[in-house]
């Protein structure tokens, strides 16, 4: 379980640009002084 305070694991991410698909660091996405809000769904052919 993810508390508040626990630091996310270093990812690259692809976020949609103007351009197309950019990756973006998740220690660029949750910088300090961020305020960020992360969801998760199900993904829709999983056993879940």
């Amino acid at each position: 379980m993810v508390k508040v305070g626990d630091k996310v694991p270093q990812a690259t991410l692809r976020v949609m640009s103007p351009e197309g698909p950019k990756p973006l660091s998740t220690e660029e996405l949750f910088a300090p002084g961020k305020k960020v809000v992360a969801f998760a769904l199900p993904g829709a052919f999983t056993p879940t």
